[in-house]
């Protein structure tokens, strides 16, 4: 809706009767008279619309009058929000366009409290998170500019101190260095300040969202705020994009231009120069402050939780794993870790009674394996191979289920917590001691080595797919870069308590709680998930979880010795 010094009420209007409008029904989409406004607040279909003065609604953004409560294909109101799309819809554009659409969600549940939304104070973060980040750097450029200055004067002292040495050369060479000097100057200095427009440029961009934000909270409706902390969104986080690129290059880098004089005793006739300039490129001073995890769910297209709609599980089998049989041996077991082989025999390791169990694909008993170590976890090597981390033991054994038997020992310093495994291919990542993990080649040698990214020094499962690295955080999932730098971390009121991990191999992570037991399946995205089982007391204290990407089988693994195998399928496929 556009507004004008005098508006005229629509009632009215249709009604020949000229009279000034003072109000807006965002609902009806009309405006209303003084007297045209009693009424609609005391009718039965309109005492409940929330009208605003035109006064109010001049001073929200032009996109923002210009939002529509309806579709302007069927002239109806808006009843839904089409995830899939991103767009509000009609009933008819439901039966239309968006009938084979999955996630649609009723407009009045979505825009509800939009304005006191954990994401709608995210967009106020964010921008004041890239505000200060785009002052620092202007700040940080600027410093840097002065000190140019300054070194420049410096410099031209070192030049003249350099002339007075060699005065009866100093003609020849002085032009010569001054030129290299002014080009070096110059080329930084028209870095520096093309650096500094682009980044005035956001300042002004992020200062302008900032106020709209502020009057969208006091003037627009809720669906208008909904509609339009969207569309800010899309803008800064091309801000965001362009000023982490800044802060990953070499763009912030403090610069520092010298001269390296020639010494007196070195001039001689093969004398060419009077010296040379050096430019030193120093770390940034400043570094790039991370938003909130819970803020960059902005950074996706869907702003509200999407589950990941059609994958499930299909109960193969339940059993309770069989005791030892021998005479000596414990009623009690305690199961740490699961892998299903080749053949599709799983292998449980029980610590307490110091054994590797083997199942069939069926779940039957078929053997069990004494050990000379208290067997922690394991993970699946290749064909009937496996790796078996001991406990209080810095080694991996390398085992041969078929055979019975170690085949290979792999060493380790006592910097290395091994207390969880899992296998990529030929490498190997596990916890160590400087609360990370590292990834190693099957002999041992460390090929990469994350910062201190746990709060302790418990198991915590880890696995490795592509260049990241996924891993059970106290509270939740986390995602890092190969360096230990965080990427997003996933948080579920349900996810209280994460123990056990596993994954598909590329794009689905799964995990279970603790305490409750509730399975989940969650992207690699850190965003798209879905709850496959609710609370339930049979996978209560689950220990460890395997996923057979042959059979797109998953195995889940109690500490007393339930074992579950579950079918994955895609209802959708």
């Amino acid at each position: 809706m556009s507004t004008c010094s005098k508006e005229l009420c629509d009632i009215c209007y249709y009604q020949h009767i000229p009279a000034i409008a003072t109000v807006f029904c965002p609902e009806c989409d009309e405006k209303l008279c003084e007297r045209c406004s009693t009424n609609h607040s005391v009718a039965r279909l309109s005492r409940n619309h929330e009208c605003m003065t035109l006064q109010n609604i001049s001073k929200l953004p032009q996109f923002v009058q210009d939002t529509k409560l309806y579709c302007i294909d069927h002239e109806e109101m808006y009843e839904y929000f089409c995830c899939e799309h991103n767009e509000p819809c009609c009933s008819n554009c439901l039966r239309d366009v968006h009938s084979e659409c999955h996630n649609m969600s009723s407009i009045q549940n979505i825009v509800k409290d939009v304005k006191f939304s954990s994401v709608f104070y995210d967009l106020v973060n964010m921008l004041s998170y890239l505000n200060n980040n785009i002052s620092k750097v202007i700040d940080d450029r600027t410093e840097n500019l002065q000190e140019l200055k300054t070194q420049k004067m410096k410099f031209r002292k070192d030049i003249r101190s350099a002339r007075a040495s060699v005065y009866a050369i100093l003609g020849k060479f002085e032009d010569h260095i001054k030129m290299d000097m002014n080009k070096e100057f110059s080329e930084k200095e028209s870095e520096i300040k093309k650096l500094l427009e682009e980044f005035e440029k956001y300042r002004c961009i992020i200062n302008n969202s900032q106020e709209c934000v502020h009057t969208l909270k006091i003037f627009a409706t809720d669906f208008q705020a909904f509609m339009a902390f969207r569309k800010i969104s899309e803008n800064i986080n091309c801000v965001e994009l362009a000023t982490r690129k800044v802060f990953e290059g070499n763009q912030l880098t403090h610069i520092e231009i010298s001269m390296e004089p020639t010494v007196p005793y070195s001039i001689n006739s093969n004398f060419q120069s009077l010296g040379k300039v050096n430019v030193k490129y120093n770390l940034p001073k400043i570094s790039f402050k991370m938003r909130k995890i819970q803020e960059a769910q902005l950074i996706s297209k869907v702003f509200f939780p999407v589950e990941i709609p059609y994958i499930q599980i299909k109960m193969k089998f339940s059993v309770q794993l069989i005791r030892s049989g021998r005479n000596d041996a414990r009623e009690e077991v305690d199961c740490c870790g699961c892998c299903t082989l080749e053949n599709g025999d799983v292998i449980i390791s029980d610590s307490l009674n110091k054994r590797l169990v083997i199942l069939n694909n069926n779940g039957e008993f078929k053997k069990q394996l004494s050990l000379s170590f208290v067997p922690l976890g394991l993970a699946f090597l290749k064909g009937t191979q496996i790796i078996i981390v001991p406990y209080r033991d810095q080694k991996l054994i390398f085992f041969d289920v078929e055979k019975g038997l170690s085949f290979k020992k792999v060493t380790f310093d006592s910097n290395f917590q091994l207390r969880s495994i899992s296998v990529r291919e030929n490498e190997i990542i596990i916890q160590n001691d400087s609360y990370g993990f590292s990834l190693f080649d099957l002999d041992g040698t460390v090929k990469t080595k994350t910062e201190s990214i746990l709060s302790d020094k418990d198991s915590h499962e880890a696995l490795c797919i592509k260049e990241h690295i996924y891993y059970v955080a106290s509270d939740g999932l986390s995602c890092c870069d190969m360096n230990g730098d965080e990427i997003w971390k996933f948080e579920h009121l349900t996810l209280k308590t994460p123990f056990a991990l596993t994954s598909n191999g590329s794009d689905i992570l799964f995990t279970i709680d603790f305490e409750s037991g509730c399975v989940f399946a969650v992207g690699t995205d850190g965003i798209l998930f879905k709850i496959l089982t609710k609370s339930s007391g049979h996978f209560k204290y689950a220990s460890s979880m395997y996923f057979n990407k042959e059979k797109n089988q998953l195995l889940i693994l109690t500490l007393n010795g339930n074992v579950f195998k579950f079918d994955v399928v895609n209802k959708n496929a």
